[in-house]
């Protein structure tokens, strides 16, 4: 049995200095408070499965390792000694942040405690920590669900041994290097495993390698310095060790060994030590005994040509790594704290993210007020233009609302007044139809691109704020395509005929006994028929301003509800009923307007309305007149000589006689006069009737409907809403799930260790 007394050195021989045992104490407090998070500094032993690793081990901290291949670490061990009044052994279980819930409940529960621990106790030890980790145990290796258990755990097994005579010193020793599978016990996979545990240990810039290789094999063809180099490119922080000298036999084979340890081959920057482990002849000697012999062993010939080095024998190399831990410990202590500093930041925003605990109606309501007050903040910003109140606006453009609505707005009075009639009246004029902007975001491009969608085809890309494209709608909010109105190309004139002969065609198959007059009935059927556009354009209008709308409310949903699981429930059980009873309620008023303008009688109290007949019939009248081709008329004076043209002001203008107004106005029969009289009407009422329906709808429809009203969807997250949940209904929302909690109890936990971790190396603890 190997006894802690047998295996520590007197208190006063190699240690060190009262400074640096305190680097060396506060190291191993970070490393309980916040190993798993921050890199820190540290020493790891690597190297092939019988390299002698497990020997260098038990010379540098005391512990028999058990030298059985099916007993053999299969995940990282933390071995810490340190200086305590008392002497005990406590062993635990580092669990993997990455690893499930049930495997890090399980390990966290593995704890044992020892006044010694001989090479029995250890072997159980590790037998039992497999067991704990779920991985095989030598040829226990099938689940009770009887599939394979893995070979390799990414826990870590922490041994703390303490005592009065104890030498400050911590290693981390990772599973020795294999290459190949082993039937029954092993796989490809764990090797992969493996690769990734040695690794993820050796690969920080905060490591010290210590490189563990046999003496009878040249260093030059080591795998195990391939595998350092990859973490270590400059091979800056590897230290080699040598290790079973006696086994080098030849002569050649000594002196390549001699040779790496005087730095006389390519060496490393750290350079190479060489130690002699006790052979397995050598069960029952002492460690004291077996470093007696080591240093007999190197006295003699050649390898006491190594005496002046100070770098054979495990006193040196125990001596060397602890100078090269401290000197990393003191160069690294300040960027620690710029670490710690920032990653306790990171940590208290997700807790503040989080919001206080949500353990009863009172925490949970107001939980859900909180988000209301930020949603109705951002409506706000959003309605009144005002972008830079919050960073989202600057980030996300599709965002600005009342921009979207105001862009959308002019392109339905611009389409209204291009394409709203059915046929062209004679007197249209283009002159005031304005120019659009072209805006290139497209948020439906945007949002197919982000969720890894195939792209937009070049006709799709090229979507404006004011055309939206149905399909990409229904796909990205399906919720809203029994709501919005797609359509197809406008309504051809199925007649082929002008605005002229349809009239005629409308009046002859539908007059009456009249005597050269129209009734208002006619007007009514033509003004009905000349707005059969607005319906599609006015629907597809009202769907652009509810996919704006939507969109909106969606996406600033999301950005104020951080917790998935709410933000479903909320989302899906009590706020999309209502929006998609507010956006009913805007298209059934849409329709509702239009069903007034075009089915009802024709009717206006605006002076235009004459005013504009009679301006057409004016310019009527000229037409005609200058289609007569009469000249100025001339005039005389008393004695019978040609005078100028007379004037009125500074314009000449013309007489005409009697008989020439007589012909022009008999030039035109009864129909042509109705016909003329119907499109001046027609043209008169439809300018008067498109411009008031296009308002009436931006007012009503648009800014009461959807943006200002009681009933707008923008006013459906409240705190009113939240004041009229009962209890069952906010604990269906707002109440933590078991994921949330875990979350929250980890963040807590996490802030904590970072404190007093700052705290350590502020050193106020």
């Amino acid at each position: 049995m190997t006894k802690f007394a047998s295996m520590s050195k007197p208190a006063s021989e190699d240690q060190p200095g009262h400074g640096n045992l305190s680097i060396l104490t506060k190291v191993d407090k970070l490393r309980e408070l916040i190993g798993t998070r921050i890199a820190l500094p540290q020493l790891v032993v690597v190297g092939d499965q019988s390299s002698g690793k497990s020997s260098v081990l038990e010379n540098l901290t005391g512990f028999a390792f058990p030298r059985d291949a099916e007993l053999c670490t299969r995940y990282a061990t933390q071995i810490t000694c340190r200086r305590e009044p008392q002497e005990s052994i406590s062993v635990s279980i580092i669990a993997n942040q990455d690893a499930t819930p049930d495997s890090r409940a399980r390990v966290k529960d593995f704890h044992r405690t020892f006044t010694e621990l001989s090479p029995e106790n250890l072997a159980q030890l590790f037998k039992e920590a497999n067991e704990a980790m779920g991985i095989s145990n030598g040829s226990n290796g099938i689940a009770p669900d009887d599939s394979p258990l893995p070979a390799f755990s990414e826990h870590i097994l922490k041994i703390e041994k303490l005592g009065p005579n104890e030498e400050h010193f911590t290693v981390i020793d990772v599973p020795g290097i294999f290459r190949q599978e082993t039937q029954g016990v092993t796989t490809e996979g764990d090797i992969e495993l493996h690769k990734l545990i040695v690794f993820g240990e050796v690969h920080d810039s905060r490591t010290i390698i210590l490189a563990i290789m046999p003496s009878n094999v040249d260093p030059a063809t080591q795998e195990i310095l391939k595998l350092a180099k990859k973490a270590d490119p400059t091979m800056t922080r590897t230290m080699a060790v040598l290790t079973k000298p006696d086994l080098a036999i030849e002569k050649v084979t000594q002196q390549i060994a001699i040779d790496h340890v005087l730095g006389k081959r390519e060496g490393l920057t750290l350079g190479y030590y060489v130690v002699k482990n006790r052979g397995p002849n050598d069960e029952g000697m002492t460690l004291e005994q077996g470093q007696a012999q080591e240093r007999m062993f190197f006295a003699n010939a050649p390898w006491s040509a190594l005496a002046h080095t100070g770098r054979a024998g495990i006193a040196c190399l125990k001596q060397r790594v602890r100078e090269l831990l401290i000197d990393l410990i003191k160069k690294e202590f300040p960027k620690l704290k710029a670490e710690v500093s920032k990653e306790l930041g990171i940590v208290r925003a997700h807790h503040t993210e989080m919001g206080p605990s949500r353990g009863d109606q009172h925490t949970q309501r107001a939980y859900l007020n909180r988000m209301s007050e930020a949603f109705q903040s951002l409506t706000r910003d959003a309605l009144n233009a005002y972008y830079t109140g919050d960073k989202i606006f600057s980030d996300r453009h599709d965002l600005r609302l009342i921009t979207r609505v105001v862009q959308a707005s002019e392109c339905y009075g611009n389409d209204m007044l291009t394409n709203g009639h059915m046929r062209q009246f004679l007197s249209d004029k283009n002159d005031d139809v304005e120019e659009l902007e072209v805006h290139p975001e497209n948020p439906l491009q945007n949002w197919l691109e982000s969720s890894g969608r195939p792209p937009l085809g070049k006709a799709a890309s090229e979507i404006q704020d004011h055309d939206v494209d149905f399909d990409l709608v229904a796909t990205k909010y399906p919720e809203l395509e029994e709501i919005l109105e797609s359509w197809d190309d406008f309504e051809d004139d199925t007649k082929d005929c002008g605005i002229m002969e349809y009239i005629e065609d409308v009046y002859k198959s539908s007059r009456g006994q009249d005597l050269g007059t129209v009734g208002n009935g006619l007007l009514g059927t033509l003004f009905k028929e000349q707005s059969k556009q607005w319906e599609s354009i006015t629907l597809r209008h009202m769907s652009v301003m509810i996919y704006h709308v939507h969109h909106f409310i969606s996406e600033i949903i999301k950005s104020i509800c951080p917790d998935p699981r709410v933000h479903e429930e909320l989302w899906n059980g009590y706020i999309l009923e209502e929006l998609m009873a507010s956006y009913r309620r805007a298209m059934d008023h849409a329709r509702f307007l239009l069903r007034i303008e075009r089915e009802g009688r024709p009717l206006t109290l605006t002076r235009s309305f004459a005013q504009h007949i009679q301006e057409t019939r004016t310019d009527r009248l000229i037409e005609a007149v200058k289609e007569l081709g009469v000249e100025p008329a001339k005039s005389y004076d008393d004695e019978g000589t040609y005078a100028t043209p007379k004037k009125r002001g500074n314009e000449s203008y013309i007489t005409l006689q009697p008989s020439t107004l007589q012909s022009l106005s008999m030039a035109k029969g009864n129909t042509a006069h109705i016909r003329e009289e119907m499109h001046d009407r027609l043209s008169s009422y439809y300018k008067i009737a498109r411009e008031r329906f296009v308002d009436v709808v931006y007012q009503q429809v648009v800014n009461h409907c959807l943006l200002f009203g009681e009933t707008s969807p923008l006013k459906i997250f409240t705190t009113e809403m939240v004041l009229r949940l009962n209890e069952e209904q906010l604990d269906m929302i707002a109440a933590e799930d078991s994921p949330v909690k875990q979350r929250r109890a980890k963040l807590v936990r996490d802030i904590k260790n970072f404190v007093e971790a700052l705290e350590v190396l502020k050193g106020s603890r």
